[in-house]
């Protein structure tokens, strides 16, 4: 049972969907079997209080015997998983309204209703700009509905003077939004991969068909135009330019795309950001945190519970700093820091409210903000230790910096969970021991373990260690 098909969609449903599934099932136009309801109704409860459904709970809700049980059982949840999955099909309908318009007027059309079908067509070519749905879906609605009224015309035999030309821009401005948004995936994924030679298949050709296509879809479409500036973004990465101009198109045109759509577009150019500023492009800071500051205006780096991630959170407060503009990171956080998960508020802001005393140099601050955050995250934890060993280092609090540096290898050996991070966090360890211990002024043992710590691949703030090190001849 616990494996079945339908307990693993049972599963999925929130409360408010079982509610609305159990009205379906209440109802006799969809279902005229009770033992379907119980049936439900004891999976469901078995999914609320994360328990295991049993083949003998279940017989005894559908009525069955122990001799007749597992033919009946299985046809009772052959059919109850047909019911809930015409549920499931049916919200996924509700979200994609222009297909119910469509259907509408086909169904209009089939059955030669004028009046009704001219007034379907006109509502749903004046509701279509509104549609919560990707740009390029609503182009291909305006094909559809063009397609709809050929056809009509061909029926009546009343007007045989069809634009084509129209139709097939409807058709050319999806094809082209489609080949452009499947680009600019496949080159992000590659560049997730660290995979540049990797031959871009889409990509490598894309430019040819969007050449042959008329009116170039590609630059007279909005949302076409995004998708084809991202992907000359994602091509030539080194050219800021091209950034920019992505940058603009996507401020002009964000209200006209969906919500999905425009977060889509907006982490694009985020991912991009963020993969320039590693590759050293200070220039890409601002830029990037021009497209966070976007997307927290538009609301789009928020879940749908009106919540903003711990990791975007911390991700904006980083570019902020690395600006060294602190008074706006200031305001950030506090502006910010209700959008956070109620049940881990309080430690978020203390932990990036310590981050950013740290990086002002303000250690006692980020001290007694530390000694008060408690993370399960074992990376949150981790960060917030090399934060410590950092500030006692530089506030020359060498015991606590030792005892600190007992108990974070401690807790390394008991958390194997964090995979490589324990290897680079336990060579930090050492060799922060390590350079606790040198000899003052002993030139050939400082560059002994500089050259250590150069050649050790996995470690943690090697830089930092350096810097120290340097200092310490």
């Amino acid at each position: 049972m616990q494996d079945s098909a339908l307990f693993e969609a049972i599963q999925s449903l929130d409360a408010w969907e079982a509610r609305r599934f159990r009205l379906r099932l209440q109802s006799p136009f969809f279902n005229h079997k009770p033992t379907l309801l119980q049936l439900f109704e004891y999976l469901w409860q078995c999914r609320s209080s994360d328990s295991t459904p049993s083949q003998t709970g279940a017989m005894a809700t559908v009525g069955a015997d122990e001799v007749s049980s597992p033919a009946r059982l299985r046809h009772e949840m052959s059919e109850l998983l047909a019911l809930l999955r015409e549920y499931l099909t049916d919200v996924e309908l509700e979200k994609t309204p222009w297909q119910r318009h469509l259907a509408q007027v086909r169904a209009l059309r089939k059955r030669g209703l004028e009046k009704n079908f001219r007034h379907a067509v006109r509502e749903a070519q004046k509701t279509s700009p509104a549609l919560e749905t990707a740009a390029a879906e609503r182009s291909l609605l305006d094909y559809y509905l063009q397609t709809e009224l050929y056809e009509w015309e061909i029926r009546s035999k009343r007007y045989l003077d069809f634009s084509f030309h129209e139709q097939a821009g409807h058709l050319n401005i999806w094809y082209a939004g489609q080949l452009l948004q499947m680009a600019c995936s496949e080159m992000a994924q590659a560049a997730l991969q660290h995979n540049s030679t990797a031959p871009h298949r889409l990509a490598d050709w894309v430019e040819g068909v969007l050449a042959a296509l008329p009116d170039a879809p590609q630059l007279r479409d909005p949302a076409t135009a995004l998708y084809y500036g991202g992907l000359q973004m994602l091509k030539a990465p080194e050219n800021s330019a091209l950034a920019e101009h992505f940058r603009d198109l996507l401020e002009q045109h964000i209200d006209r795309l969906s919500h999905s759509e425009a977060r889509e577009l907006l982490l694009l150019a985020i991912n991009h950001g963020i993969r320039r500023i590693n590759a050293g492009e200070r220039e890409a800071l601002r830029r990037t945190l021009d497209f966070y500051l976007l997307g927290l205006r538009q609301k789009l780096l928020l879940d749908e519970n009106g919540l903003l991630s711990k990791f975007t959170y911390n991700n904006v407060l980083m570019t902020f700093l690395a600006l060294e503009a602190w008074e706006q990171a200031l305001e950030f956080l506090e502006q910010y820091r209700p959008q956070l998960p109620p049940k881990e508020q309080d430690n978020l802001f203390r932990y990036n409210m310590a981050v950013y005393r740290f990086r002002k140099g303000e250690f006692d601050q980020a001290l007694e903000l530390l000694r008060n955050v408690n993370f399960p995250d074992p990376m949150y934890n981790l960060e917030s230790r090399k934060m410590l060993l950092k500030i006692y280092y530089e506030q020359q609090a060498f015991d606590a910096l030792e005892s600190l540096l007992e108990n974070l290898l401690t807790w390394l050996r008991r958390h194997s969970e964090i995979g490589y991070q324990r290897e680079m966090y336990r060579n930090l360890a050492r060799f922060t021991g390590q350079l606790l211990r040198l000899p003052p002024h002993d030139r050939e043992a400082a560059l002994r373990l500089a050259q250590k710590i150069r050649d050790t691949p996995m470690l943690a703030e090697r830089n930092w260690l350096l810097e120290k090190l340097e200092n310490n001849r």
